[in-house]
């Protein structure tokens, strides 16, 4: 067990307890309520993290970007001595189920070849005791800008993490973090059943094919089901979300990040900016992964709908 935060403060009530003494007048009132701080000590609990990365062409400064602060990412987890599992996945893995050139998309990666590039690290998953770890991210996460152009960086989560080949990356009992990175947002439709012949690109929030935000929802909640109860995972997106950062970056087809945002927000995750120091926000990132996947023991067992618990001053 290693020490975690400043401090968690717990407050709840504790059983009201009256004593029965030999007479009417003799009793005990315990009080009715107590607060109290303590020492912030977790439980370390596996985490299995699924980058998601746009590898459209206008991602090459984004990509880069990443790759020049994952130090700021990745020192909370190995500081913490967590168990990790981490993968990289592209935004268009969706395309794997359309054609047999396309069928290995849903694969994670451990590198890119394409007209441009040739570099693979031979590592697909990624673990504390990975050596060269900061080398060989830089590897798999750079997939290039030669990727389709139709990102649909949803569908292409649920295809990688259905992907039977991609098994050494999920452990049942880990918390699951997805984290997006990329500059438009999600269009994921259903194209296989409506009898198109292969897929078509729309980007059109009206459109009936849409999957929904809460398809992805479900689809996380039942793919995590196994690890207990409560919600055992998180959706990150690193993308636009403001103008400054839409004015900025503007000229390459990207987008506001409407449905990242829905889905980020549904599930307790971390919304950052693109045009943001990543050095600092890749730094709260982890800490936010770390903060949802820990656990916490009480001294001892309170009235459940009475307990509010703070850490650092902020409630969780």
């Amino acid at each position: 067990m290693k020490s975690f935060l400043a401090s968690l403060t717990v407050v709840t009530a504790a059983t009201l307890i009256v004593g029965c003494g030999k007479s009417a007048d003799s009793f005990s009132l315990l009080s009715d309520a107590s607060s109290y701080k303590q020492n912030s000590v977790y439980t370390p609990r596996k985490v299995d993290i699924l980058w998601v990365i746009d590898n459209s062409g206008s991602m090459a400064s984004s990509q880069r970007n990443l790759t020049d602060n994952f130090q700021s990412f990745i020192q909370k987890f190995l500081q913490t001595d967590s168990d990790f599992h981490m993968a990289v996945t592209t935004t268009d893995a969706f395309l794997s189920p359309y054609a047999s050139q396309y069928s290995a998309y849903s694969r994670i990666r451990d590198g890119v070849t394409n007209q441009d590039m040739n570099n693979h690290s031979g590592v697909f998953v990624m673990r504390k005791d990975t050596p060269n770890l900061n080398s060989v991210f830089l590897t798999n996460v750079t997939q290039g800008i030669r990727g389709s152009g139709d990102e649909r960086a949803f569908s292409s989560m649920e295809t990688t993490l259905n992907d039977s080949w991609n098994a050494s990356f999920r452990r049942p009992d880990a918390f699951l973090a997805v984290i997006i990175v990329s500059d438009e947002d999600d269009f994921s439709h259903n194209d296989l059943t409506t009898g198109m012949n292969g897929y078509y690109f729309t980007e059109n929030y009206s459109d009936p094919n849409m999957f929904s935000v809460q398809h992805y929802m479900d689809f996380l909640t039942n793919f995590t089901a196994s690890a207990g109860a409560g919600t055992n995972f998180s959706v990150n997106a690193i993308t636009i979300f403001d103008q400054v950062c839409f004015d900025q970056l503007k000229g390459n087809g990207q987008k506001f990040s409407q449905r990242y945002g829905q889905l980020v927000t549904a599930s307790s995750g971390k919304l950052i900016s693109l045009c943001s120091d990543f050095s600092t926000s890749l730094q709260d990132l982890s800490k936010s992964i770390l903060e949802l996947s820990s656990e916490f023991a009480l001294s001892r067992i309170p009235i459940e709908s009475t307990i509010v618990v703070t850490v650092n001053g902020v409630s969780v």
